[in-house]
């Protein structure tokens, strides 16, 4: 048990829980639960349940994703993907248990990215989508980046929008916390995903003829405009202008922007910046219209 301290700190780091978040609303000694924290001592049994009832929080799922945190640098993504490319949904649940939730959520992410690079996906949508629900985020109160990671390549695959719109509205909130920002290495690389999770959901909101949704969810988009601090958020959020613009039937405006957008990307992007933001851009204006239903 010796590790039950930092593997709750790092638990907590993930979330975004400060320390002295927990210090104040538990009211539990502040030298002590450093002290825990940190792996010099152990808790006291009266103080320790305290922390756990507070948090909601399972401790084998703690421990789980210290652990696979550990583990993760030493994954072969290839060999893992021919061991369970075959599994149904039983197999891959009894398989991905033993993971944990943290290691679940990274390895079904690069799950959907393998079996979409193999043409394999349409014949997994069901399967990663029912084990991505019960394993990962009807489990989980927060979610890390690694959980977000899947979800936004969840969105794109799912066709049960009810569902997706539930972890997305969670999403926001997490969103919404002040210290956001401070869950991810830089302030670029949380704005992406903010950016990435909102871009997909506009798609997915007017794939299923919700354009006022879609339309709340640009407006909200558009409020990043003063904070955004890199090119391919810039193009992201400009590409959202596009969708705006095909929404209120302005095509011709849009196909420029569109153009425009695409020529950027390889003048101002790094060569793996491009690829990842091609995933967006389909052959043609025409394509990425329809790609949205909007008639």
């Amino acid at each position: 048990m010796s590790n039950l301290g930092p593997a709750m700190k790092y638990y907590l780091s993930q979330r975004n829980i400060s320390i002295k978040q927990v210090v104040d609303e538990t009211k539990l000694s502040k030298s002590s639960l450093y002290d825990f924290f940190n792996g010099k001592h152990e808790l006291g049994a009266t103080s320790f349940v305290c922390l756990i009832k507070h948090l909601n929080i399972d401790i084998d799922n703690v421990i789980d994703e210290y652990h696979d945190a550990a583990d993760n640098s030493q994954r072969n993504i290839n060999t893992e993907y021919n061991t369970i490319r075959h599994f149904g949904a039983e197999k891959l649940t009894d398989y991905l248990c033993d993971l944990g939730i943290h290691q679940t959520a990274v390895v079904l992410a690069d799950f959907i990215v393998q079996a979409q690079y193999e043409g394999e996906l349409p014949d997994k949508i069901d399967i990663i989508q029912d084990v991505s629900r019960e394993l990962v985020f009807d489990k989980l109160d927060y979610y890390t980046a690694d959980e977000m990671n899947l979800f936004i390549n969840l969105i794109s695959i799912s066709q049960n929008f009810n569902y997706i719109y539930g972890v997305y509205l969670d999403c926001e909130r997490l969103f919404s916390r002040r210290d956001f920002n401070a869950m991810y290495r830089n302030k670029s690389e949380s704005i992406q995903q903010l950016l990435m999770i909102r871009f997909n959901m506009i798609a997915l909101c007017m794939k299923h003829d919700a354009k006022d949704l879609a339309e709340k969810i640009i407006h909200l988009t558009q409020q990043l405009k003063d904070v955004v601090d890199d090119m391919y958020s810039v193009l992201l959020l400009r590409l959202t202008e596009v969708v705006a613009l095909i929404i209120t039937q302005e095509d011709a405006p849009a196909e420029v922007l569109y153009n425009n957008i695409f020529s950027a990307m390889s003048y101002f992007l790094p060569a793996t910046g491009q690829y990842r933001f091609e995933m967006l851009f389909l052959d043609s204006f025409e394509a990425f219209k329809q790609s949205f239903d909007c008639e």
